[in-house]
C-alpha cells in the first residue's frame, strides 16, 4: 500500500457527498457526537463499519508490510456542507495492538481507546487509464482526539522498574497510556493531513478507498492482485490475544482466501450487527473466544500450508468476521473476503 492507509469505505462516499449535506454553514467547534449519526450519504455508507488500523509506530514489524494492527469501529458520524467543500467527523471505539518498550518498562497487548477525527476539506474527481479517482484535499490540520480506555498490563524489564513500579506516587500506566496517546494522535493526524482517495475501476467495477496521495490511474496495493473482486484486501499481524473485524456484510455465504505467511494459522467467527454491541467488549480485549455460541454460530479455520479457503454461510443478518490466531504463535497473513 505504500505510504497509504485502506479505510473501506469510511471517504468513499464523499464522491456524492456535496449534493446530499446539508446547505454551507459557517466553521464551528467540532461537535461531540456521542455515538449518534446524521442522515447524510456519508454516515449511512459508514454507520456501524470497521476500519482497519496499520501500524503508527515506523519500524515495526507491521508498518514494513503495511499490515493492520487495529480496528476501529465508526459508531457516530457528522457530514455538513461548508464554504470550503465538506466537514466530516466520525467518532467510535477501536483498539491497537501494541508491542513497546521504553527504559525499565514494557507493554504488549491490545489496548482500547475512543477516537474521534474531523476533517475538512474538498472533493475533485479525475479519470486515468481506466480508473475514476476521487480525491479528497484537506483545508486545515485534521483534529484527532484518543482516549486510551481500561487498564494497561506494564511489566517492568529490570530489577529499577520493578522497584519504581511499587511507588504508589507514580502512574506507570499513566506514562504509558499519555505515550499511545502522543504516538498515535501524531501518526494519525500525519496520515489525514495528507487527504484520501476513493477509486473506482471502470472494467471491473472494483473499488477501493485509501488515505494518503495517489498518483492518477493508481490503486491502492492490495495483499491479493490476481484480479479476483472482493469486499476486504489486507494484510494482517496479529499476535496471541489480538483481533480484528471485517465488514458488515450483507446476508449469504462469504468466502474468505488466506495466505498464511507466519504462524499457525486465523480461527474465524461471524457475529451478526444486532450483535455486536453486547459482545464488543470479548473482541476488543482480545478474547473472542469468550463469545456465547449464540453469538458467534459460525465459525472457521484457515491453517498455515499455503493458500486456504473457507465459506462462511450466514443467511439471517448483516454479520462481521472476526479473525484472530490459531494457537499462541503470532501470525501474518494475507485475506480476502468476497461475497
Amino acid at each position: 500500500m505504500s505510504s497509504v492507509i485502506r479505510t473501506s469505505s469510511v471517504i468513499a462516499c464523499l464522491l456524492v457527498a456535496c449534493g446530499a449535506c446539508s446547505t454551507p454553514e459557517p466553521a464551528a467547534s467540532p461537535t461531540r457526537l456521542n455515538g449518534t449519526s446524521d442522515d447524510s450519504l456519508i454516515c449511512k455508507a459508514v454507520a456501524n463499519r470497521f476500519v482497519g488500523i496499520p501500524g503508527l509506530e515506523s519500524g515495526t514489524q507491521a508498518t514494513q508490510g503495511n499490515a493492520l494492527y487495529g480496528s476501529w469501529w465508526i459508531r457516530g458520524c457528522s457530514a455538513k456542507r461548508v464554504d470550503s467543500g465538506i466537514r466530516v467527523r466520525f467518532e467510535g471505539p477501536g483498539w491497537y495492538f501494541l508491542d513497546r518498550r521504553e527504559g525499565d518498562f514494557e507493554l504488549r497487548q491490545q489496548v482500547k481507546f475512543t477516537l474521534g477525527i474531523e476533517l475538512e476539506g474538498a472533493p475533485g474527481l479525475s479519470v486515468d487509464n481506466g480508473v475514476a479517482t476521487l480525491r479528497f484535499e484537506t483545508k486545515s490540520p485534521p483534529e484527532v482526539q484518543l482516549q486510551v480506555t481500561g487498564d494497561l498490563s506494564v511489566h517492568a524489564t529490570s530489577a529499577w522498574g520493578t522497584l519504581v513500579g511499587l511507588v504508589p506516587t507514580v502512574s506507570v500506566r499513566d506514562r504509558a497510556a499519555q505515550r499511545l496517546s502522543t504516538v498515535a494522535v501524531n501518526a494519525l493526524r500525519t496520515k489525514l493531513r495528507e487527504g484520501a482517495s476513493a477509486t473506482y475501476e471502470l472494467a471491473s467495477g472494483q473499488r477501493d478507498v485509501a488515505l494518503g496521495p495517489l498518483a492518477p490511474g493508481q490503486t491502492p496495493q492490495t495483499a491479493f492482485t490476481d484480479g479476483i473482486p472482493w469486499l476486504v484486501n489486507e494484510r494482517l499481524f496479529l499476535p496471541p490475544h489480538a483481533t480484528q473485524v471485517f465488514g458488515p456484510i450483507e446476508p449469504g455465504p462469504a468466502r474468505v482466501d488466506a495466505r498464511i505467511e507466519q504462524g499457525g494459522g486465523l480461527a474465524l467467527r461471524t457475529v451478526c450487527q444486532s450483535d455486536m454491541p453486547t459482545n464488543y467488549e470479548a473482541i476488543a480485549s482480545g478474547h473472542p473466544e469468550l463469545l456465547p455460541a449464540r453469538a458467534s454460530a459460525v465459525h472457521g479455520t484457515l491453517a498455515a500450508g499455503g493458500e486456504r479457503s473457507v465459506t462462511l454461510q450466514v443467511h439471517d443478518c448483516k454479520f462481521f468476521v472476526v479473525v484472530s490466531t490459531l494457537g499462541e504463535s503470532t501470525t501474518v497473513a494475507a485475506i480476502r473476503v468476497r461475497a
